[in-house]
């Protein structure tokens, strides 16, 4: 018997089911996004191999917890751990037998007590009886200023007790669900047809939820009692040895020299973000009259900012400021509709007859091209018929989004400054004449009713015109050469620079997201190039905190490169980095300001850990008498690793609390869902191996680097690769995947030519 149950609690058999798990996990993604979500939760999620798996895992888990008994101080993490897994198990499977659910759909004035559960063809799965009756008596829909986008909508209902007749009034709206005798009802949707508004609420009954968060909280609480076991141990094997200073290649730098690079980089940066030529004072002004626009008030300069990028894919066009350049177009739609200032593509322009070596191309020559007008409306019939658009037509779709932006500014439709009183949409109106002396004195004039203060416009205009990214990675790098120059130097001073460029870095991004917060009143978390502002600010915030603990010069070093990278990426890439109104299912709700943060903060300590990573392989392969170095850089990347799995975790807890407030489940299968547990199994994997000795430092720095191909895979192959699911932004045909094969292929190389040379020093070394 304790030979079976030692089998069965072995820490390779672990490994090889969560392995297992994380490849059937994947598969479970692809197969959705080439079929649909039916076909890969019959065949995957919910067939009987992969629940057999889970239950197999969760013998391990139970049997490795006996194998253990009795359980000493040390061994609190553990059990915590691992008890916690078989409590996510139980109520998974709680979850699993006695679900149910299904959608009530009501119009004004109806009552319904009976729940439906359909499948992807329309096809009823189930019903069920609620112990209750709903009557909708009202639906409110909210939306954007001046536009028909929903903002948000909710259900004002009567709910009677079909046992006791009582009755009472509520109100169920986006993120705020009724919870009713075991059943949650949740604001799903609506539909509008002939006048009349209906309601689709979600309805659930969930027996697992609570003891599936439970579960969780008590492993991230496992995992920390387990890193502060390893720090205890490791501060204990300090004292017994003496600290090793590393050794490397000189590479020196005053730090006055230092400081005149630094000078001579934000110099030519142009951190002040003004434009080469100089703007007349009219533009100036012009720049600061609020308009109404995409759901929402900005001043002018914003709007022209957007409407630049939007048309001609450049922050500037033909050296111009970019308010410049749309008042030009705004004040003479003729000159503007025959200048080549709409972007179009080298595959587009080749099929179009047109120039393939210009990047632009006029709109009256884009609109007179019979090829080019046939491929649009090929696009657009994809699109309604929900069929992928790649290639020339994805390029056409884009084409079509320039050309209606740049219509809009010449028909004078979209310089909306003018609130209009009593409008039950917030509609904001056009002037009576469009010319820049009518536009400067409306601006001058006495301020409307709901124009934004002169402090607030200010603010926009301040961030517009800083771009805090570009100070932020300017700085940033100052900090990691500086950190170069000291490296193998036992210099306080450069060290001091080092780490206060690094705090002027962070700081940099901190007021960058401030002004946005302020600009946008909301968390800026809302889109991808938001999320990079995070991942950034996330590294830095780690890194400072690292540092102050551990005084680890390579702390800040690879901080540095990380954070300098991230916000190149957010200031020099082609991103749509405009302040956007968000989706309903994202307003009203703590959980987008608590969920996105923690997620960020764990991808970027696992980025800064694959930057170690990379720099261990390499000293390990090719540094002669590095050795304790290397161990050196081992022990931080598993500091980073072990951290950045527990905000992984904190990040799956509350993003599944934030669903089930919204949707009423805590888990779909979503692909973004299903990659995070992926990410997360996998260094959960790495950790284990470790542990049981199967592989050394090079063999974990080298698996840790390929399981970083899973967050990227989680943050950006979701969205730009599956194109399937609740989280993706459907662009299979993104640079960015190139860019993400290219990186994979680059890992491949690195990791073969390292291997191959640490294997060959292990031989001379053995020999």
């Amino acid at each position: 018997m304790n030979k079976l149950v030692g089998a069965l609690a072995s820490l390779k058999l672990a490994v090889v089911l969560l392995v297992v798990l994380l490849i059937g996990l994947s598969a479970g993604t692809i197969l959705e996004s080439r079929t649909d979500a039916a076909t890969a939760g019959r065949l995957v999620y919910y067939s009987w191999w992969f629940l057999g798996l889970q239950g197999l895992f969760a013998v391990n888990v139970a049997c490795s917890i006996a194998s253990h008994f009795p359980w000493g101080k040390q061994r609190i993490g553990f059990v915590t751990t691992h008890a916690s897994l078989l409590l996510i198990f139980v109520g998974a499977a709680l979850t699993f037998f006695g679900k149910a659910e299904g959608q009530l759909g009501l119009w004004e004035g109806q009552t319904g007590s009976t729940i439906e559960h359909t499948d992807h063809q329309g096809k009823v799965v189930s019903r069920h009886e609620l112990p209750f009756s709903v009557k909708l008596d009202d639906f409110v829909l909210d939306t954007y200023q001046g536009t028909m986008r929903p903002s948000g909508f909710a259900s004002q209902v009567v709910v009677t007790d079909l046992d006791t007749g009582k009755s009472f009034p509520t109100r169920i709206f986006m993120n705020t669900p009724l919870h009713h005798r075991g059943w949650s009802l949740f604001q799903s949707s609506y539909q509008q047809q002939g006048g009349r508004e209906a309601t689709v609420l979600s309805v659930s009954k969930d027996p697992g939820q609570l003891v599936v968060f439970a579960g969780y909280a008590t492993l991230v609480l496992g995992m920390i009692l387990v890193l502060l076991t390893r720090v205890s141990q490791a501060h204990e094997r300090e004292k017994s040895r003496s600290e090793l200073e590393a050794k490397v290649a000189q590479a020196g730098m005053s730090l006055p020299t230092m400081g005149k690079a630094l000078g001579a980089v934000l110099a030519l940066a142009g951190l002040a973000g003004t434009a080469s030529a100089q703007t007349p004072a009219e533009v100036e002004a012009l720049k600061r009259l609020p308009v109404q626009h995409d759901g929402r008030v900005m001043p002018l300069d914003t709007l022209a900012r957007e409407t630049v990028w939007k048309v001609t894919g450049s922050r500037s066009w033909n050296g111009q400021d970019p308010a410049a350049t749309f008042i030009g177009w705004l004040l003479d739609p003729k000159s503007a509709s025959a200048a080549p200032a709409v972007k179009v593509s080298k595959e587009l322009a080749a099929a179009a007859g047109l120039d393939p070596a210009a990047r632009q191309a006029s709109f009256d020559q884009l609109v007179s091209n019979p090829t080019v007008m046939r491929l649009i409306e090929a696009a657009g019939a994809a699109a309604q018929h929900d069929q992928p658009r790649r290639g020339v037509l994805k390029d056409a779709e884009k084409l079509e989004e320039r050309l209606n932006a740049l219509y809009a500014v010449l028909q004078r439709d979209v310089v909306r400054p003018i609130p209009a009183p009593g409008d039950p949409k917030a509609r904001w109106n056009l002037p009576l004449e469009v010319s820049a002396p009518a536009l400067l004195a409306l601006g001058n004039g006495p301020r409307l009713p709901g124009w934004p203060t002169k402090e607030k416009v200010e603010v926009e205009i301040l961030y517009n015109r800083v771009n805090p990214s570009r100070l932020a990675w300017l700085v940033l790098l100052a900090s990691l050469v500086v950190s170069i120059a000291a490296w193998g130097k036992a210099s306080k001073a450069l060290d001091c620079a080092s780490f206060g460029l690094l705090v002027l870095g962070f700081g940099a991004m901190t007021w960058g997201i401030g002004m946005r917060w302020a600009a946008g009143e909301r968390i800026p978390a809302a889109n991808m190039y938001e999320s990079l502002l995070f991942l950034g600010w996330g590294v830095g915030l780690f890194a400072v905190i690292a540092y102050l603990l551990m005084r680890n010069r390579t702390v800040v070093l690879n901080a540095a490169a990380m954070s300098a990278l991230t916000m190149a990426l957010t200031d020099l890439l082609p991103m749509d980095r405009f302040i956007h109104p968000i989706a309903p299912v994202l307003a009203g709700t703590p959980w987008l300001a608590i969920h996105v943060p923690i997620i960020m903060i764990g991808y970027a300590v696992l980025a800064l850990g694959v930057v170690v990573a990379h720099m261990q392989i390499g000293f390990a392969a090719f540094g002669r008498g590095r050795g304790a170095l290397v161990e050196k850089l081992y022990e931080l990347l598993y500091w980073y690793m072990h951290v950045g799995s527990i905000f992984l975790l904190a990040g799956i807890l509350t993003g599944s609390v934030w669903a089930a407030s919204s949707w009423g489940r805590y888990w779909g299968w979503d692909p973004k869902e299903v990659w995070s547990l992926v990410a997360f199994l996998a260094y959960m994997a790495i950790l284990h191996l470790k542990v049981d000795k199967v592989i050394g430092t090079f063999g974990a720095a080298a698996i840790s680097i390929v399981a970083f191909q899973t967050i990227l895979m989680t943050y950006l192959g979701v969205n730009y690769v599956l194109t399937a699911g609740m989280h993706s932004y459907g662009m299979g045909d993104s640079p960015i995947v190139k860019w993400m094969i290219v990186v994979a292929l680059v890992e491949i190389v690195f990791l073969v030519v390292c291997g191959v040379a640490f294997r060959d020093r292990k031989r001379i070394v053995e020999a």
